[in-house]
């Protein structure tokens, strides 16, 4: 999210519109309208929703600290359960969003004797890989796997029971809130410099 700034600083300077969709960039101000899903509040929700069913873990928690919405999603988990002193993070394992990076690092920690109980996943990516390691080493009866994004394969892991909940993104009303943007910048009407377009809980 810091390495667009000095191709935008140059499309300032030559009047373009700038619109940022689906993440951050880290100088806001170089764009007219920053539009994403509230990745803090997806992650907050999940860690509501787990604090209400269970108030002691062990938590490895994945994460992709370069992306701005994977560090707003795990401070938003963080900041939900870290209250209860029951629940302890034992190990973050950077796994850059991606399934098959995810796998095998968690197998890692498996290898190694790091004894957990749950695992956060930034989004729903690395909780396939998650699942999948987990499955593989038959612990996913005594592992709850929590994520972002709720996509097809997360809700189908869900509606299995394989994975416990995910906090829904809509990209079609991302699309939506930047077309109508777009179109209001070309009318010369003012817009909102941020928008956040709100997440949903998804459990079985």
């Amino acid at each position: 999210w810091e390495s667009l700034t000095s191709v935008l600083k140059q499309a300032k300077e030559q009047g373009v519109y700038i619109i940022v969709v689906d993440t951050n960039v880290s100088e806001e101000e170089l764009a007219d309208c920053t539009i994403t899903s509230d990745n803090y509040r997806a992650g907050e929700l999940v860690g509501e929703y787990f604090v209400r069913n269970c108030r002691e873990a062990k938590f490895v928690i994945m994460t992709h600290k370069n992306a701005k919405s994977g560090q707003d999603r795990v401070q938003g988990f963080l900041n939900a359960v870290d209250k209860y002193k029951g629940i302890e993070v034992v190990q973050e394992i950077e796994c850059e969003g991606q399934l098959e990076i995810a796998m095998p690092r968690l197998q890692e920690v498996i290898d190694e004797g790091t004894e957990f109980d749950n695992v956060f996943c930034l989004n729903d990516l690395s909780g396939v890989g998650v699942v999948a390691a987990l499955e593989e080493n038959g612990m996913l009866d005594s592992v709850g796997v929590y994520g972002v994004d709720a996509s097809p394969d997360s809700k189908a892991l869900i509606k299995e029971g394989m994975m416990r909940a995910s906090a829904a993104q809509f990209p079609s009303k991302i699309g939506k809130e930047t077309a109508d943007v777009i179109y209001r910048m070309l009318e010369g009407k003012a817009v909102e410099r941020k928008i956040l377009v709100p997440v949903e809980l998804i459990t079985r």
